[in-house]
């Protein structure tokens, strides 16, 4: 069966309220790689949707994409996976209890960046959503409220037709952040800022 992938990576700012660790408590109430019901699937989704969301006004850098070429769709999917599981502490051995400063340029927790993927039937009903969505003028790609436009589009899906979805939130404890060495000084640079 040929696929589409869509995927989106935004750095929001750490602010004072609890939108970090309700991020974390979210995905780890997930159930990780468990067998979900589409129930299940949907029930953690809209539940990460809505706390991404509170986050939205502080959205700062970030990138999207829909791939809806089947033979390059598994592929991005693959790429962007691998990439973040080597740079997300994943497993409870790799957690830490506290930020982990040897690691970081700065110890300042400035972002927290949180990235969802999806794999969809190619012409399902989670592809049309997300192809309706993603039909944005040029001059819309970076705006603030379009990554809130995208995020809005995840709960909506009909899991039935996801083959494969993943959230990756970095870093992998809920009182760490990146700083703002960390993010511009390299590693980051297809991020685009956000308006």
């Amino acid at each position: 069966m040929p696929y589409t992938f869509f995927g989106i990576q935004v750095l929001f700012t750490v602010g004072a309220d609890d939108v970090r660790p309700r991020l974390h408590q979210a995905i780890a109430a997930g159930g990780g790689e468990l067998e979900q019901s589409l129930a299940d699937k949907r029930a953690f989704w809209k539940r990460l949707t809505a706390v991404a969301l509170a986050g939205a006004p502080r959205f700062d850098l970030g990138f999207w994409d829909y791939v809806d070429d089947p033979a390059r769709a598994e592929l991005e999917f693959d790429r962007w996976s691998s990439e973040l599981e080597g740079q997300t502490a994943t497993e409870t051995d790799e957690v830490g209890a506290a930020p982990d400063e040897a690691y970081r340029l700065s110890a300042k927790p400035d972002y927290v960046a949180l990235t969802v993927l999806f794999l969809l039937e190619k012409g399902g009903n989670s592809d049309a959503t997300i192809a309706e969505r993603c039909d944005l003028p040029e001059a819309e790609w970076w705006k603030r409220d379009s990554f809130r436009l995208l995020f809005e589009a995840i709960p909506s899906l009909s899991f039935s037709s996801v083959k494969a979805d993943a959230v990756y939130l970095i870093p992998g404890n809920a009182q760490d952040g990146l700083s703002f060495d960390d993010v511009h000084g390299g590693g980051w640079e297809y991020l685009h800022q956000l308006s």
